[in-house]
């Protein structure tokens, strides 16, 4: 049997900088995987069959997950005469922003590449992985980058980042498509990236508070306004470092001084999912 950890991630900046012709967005992002995952086991079947289970429900049809596609697709493209049996235990919040279901498709081709026996690097899986979602490449390798295009290119910034993470999602689901629908050119706000990476490199931890950017934050606010409550009651009791992730609903506050995250974690009560982790 094989493990494989999917980690969640966050953005650290977010710019949404064009519409593309073929519907989706150009983005401009600084991405960063954080110690919150999933657990994905795998198990070799002698028939072809492939079967997926779950702690949780994760799609109506089995045929519409992620893991379930890849693993077909892998079977198909490489002549697999097996099957397998996943198992996916989650514990990131699903259609939150921290990229689960792009995490778990990622761990679901490294696990199965070893399973199957494949001998495919980690750039082939990338390869593979953004035709089925763009946050798949970042997720196979995990490391601190700038993402741009629709997420799928990759430059890695040799840095780690240790921070602590506080992450408090109000137990929302919001559909990426919702959040993009809503997005009007001529409203974007935009920001330079190079002051982010300038933090990051520098280790400049207070231009990195400074410079965390988001440009979907306003139209996920508008899906869902108790994601805009939970930013402001944070940076209300002190901390400056405050985003949400991804196009929502998450949000994440990272600071230097992990005893008040752990302060501010104690205030939300069970209603929420809540998090005290940190970048990996």
């Amino acid at each position: 049997m094989i493990k494989e950890k999917a980690y969640a991630k966050i953005n650290l900046f977010l710019n949404v900088t064009a519409k593309r012709i073929d519907g989706f967005h150009d983005l401009e992002m600084v991405m960063a995987a954080i110690d919150l995952f999933d657990v994905l086991t795998f198990k070799l079947l002698k028939t072809k069959d492939i079967i997926i289970k779950s702690n949780v429900q994760i799609t109506k049809e089995v045929r519409d997950n992620l893991v379930y596609k890849i693993a077909k697709g892998l079977q198909s493209d490489f002549d697999i005469d097996y099957g397998v049996e996943i198992n996916i235990t989650k514990n990131i919040p699903i259609a939150a922003g921290l990229a689960g279901g792009s995490a778990d498709a990622a761990a679901a081709l490294r696990g199965l590449n070893k399973l199957w026996k494949i001998g495919l690097s980690l750039d082939d899986l990338s390869m593979i992985g953004k035709n089925y979602g763009s946050d798949i490449p970042f997720c196979i390798y995990n490391k601190l980058c700038v993402a741009r295009g629709k997420g799928e290119e990759i430059v890695f910034l040799d840095k780690k980042l240790r921070l602590p993470v506080l992450i408090i999602n109000p137990n929302v689901r919001i559909q990426t498509a919702d959040v993009f629908n809503l997005v009007k050119k001529e409203e974007l706000l935009s920001k330079k990236i190079s002051n982010m990476t300038s933090g990051i490199y520098n280790g400049n931890y207070n231009l990195i508070e400074n410079e965390l950017f988001n440009s979907l934050e306003r139209y996920a606010f508008e899906i869902e306004p108790k994601i805009s409550e939970i930013k402001n009651q944070i940076r209300n009791l002190g901390v400056n470092g405050v985003l949400m992730s991804g196009s929502g609903a998450t949000i994440f506050a990272i600071s230097k001084d992990k005893k008040k995250l752990k302060r501010i974690l104690e205030v939300f009560n069970d209603l929420y999912f809540k998090k005290l982790t940190k970048i990996r």
